[in-house]
């Protein structure tokens, strides 16, 4: 019971430290904010589709984890991403004993709303910007594969995956309330509500990585997910770098948030990153502090023989 609280106490610490990190990303990021752009109706009406589907996978997994709802086809599935993603120190327990129908739920229904949510989110930019999204998904879980050599990769996708829904649910809300009519254009004029939306989305995208690398700790130890963690959240952040080498800077920024999908929806038009108004210095420093955070985390992740040969 003392670990558990311990760790409880642990987790609301790193919560709090993504929150503050929020802030002062949507601090800096506020003095440069647009109007958002409206959707279309049928846009908006997939977003509203796609909310309510990932609202309910959360909301039966909650429910599941203390009722008997978990024997129902399914349910054990949202019920172990739900828990690993929460409290990612539960990851290995919550996905032990589940059926093959589960493991493939576990798969298909957040990658399934993580594809759909990146295809709402960029219809204007063509279906490349969301298989580049995909592709950086994949490399992390290629990378999370090697690692884990013979060990059960059943702890992270249910954490990872619980994390990705709730990260998109916060997304399409955004979308959903963007229509013709509709609030966000107003709720977006007030700065504190700016601040609160781009602070809890920074917060989720962080968590994903963090719930990653803990849910590793039981089979890798501390040091190697820790690691892993530290490497995914750097790549993320750190590939614009890679973005800017290839297509040059005013298109790198122009396409940022679609090609990465890490900052909040529409924060580079709302940001005026498309007509190049938000500095490049910023996302320069975003870069170089990724690039030093993914070699660090690499170097964590390698086992000790390894590690000791890199240096």
């Amino acid at each position: 019971m003392a670990t558990t609280a311990g760790r409880g106490i642990l987790a609301l610490g790193v919560i709090g430290v993504l929150l503050v990190s929020g802030v002062i990303l949507a601090v800096v990021v506020d003095p440069f904010t647009r109007q958002p752009m409206t959707v279309g109706p049928a846009t908006e009406w997939s977003a509203r589709v796609l909310l309510v589907l990932g609202v309910a996978w959360v909301g039966i997994g909650m429910v599941s984890a203390r009722t008997r709802l978990v024997r129902r086809p399914g349910a054990a599935a949202a019920r172990a991403t739900w828990i690993a993603s929460s409290r990612p120190w539960r990851a290995r327990e919550s996905s032990l004993g589940l059926l093959p129908l589960d493991r493939w739920l576990m798969i298909l229904v957040p990658g399934g709303i993580l594809v759909a949510t990146r295809i709402v989110q960029a219809p204007r930019d063509g279906l490349w910007s969301v298989g580049l999204a995909i592709l950086g998904w994949l490399v992390f879980a290629v990378a999370v594969r090697l690692l884990l050599g013979r060990r059960s990769p059943w702890p992270i996708i249910a954490a990872v995956g619980g994390a990705i829904v709730l990260r998109c649910v916060v997304a399409l809300v955004a979308v959903s309330l963007s229509g013709p009519g509709g609030v966000w254009p107003e709720l977006w004029s007030s700065p504190a509500l700016r601040i609160l939306y781009v602070t809890v989305a920074f917060a989720l995208v962080a968590w994903v990585f963090v719930v990653a690398g803990w849910s590793l700790a039981a089979q890798l130890g501390p040091r190697r997910a820790t690691g892993v963690a530290l490497a995914g959240m750097g790549v993320a952040y750190a590939l614009p770098a890679a973005t800017i080498a290839v297509v040059g800077a005013r298109n790198a920024l122009r396409s940022w948030n679609e090609q990465i999908g890490v900052l909040p929806w529409d924060l580079a038009r709302l940001t005026g990153v498309r007509e190049g108004v938000f500095p490049v210095e910023v996302v320069a420093t975003t870069a170089l502090i990724g690039t030093m955070v993914t070699l660090v985390g690499i170097l964590l992740a390698l086992p000790k023989r390894a590690a000791g040969r890199v240096r």
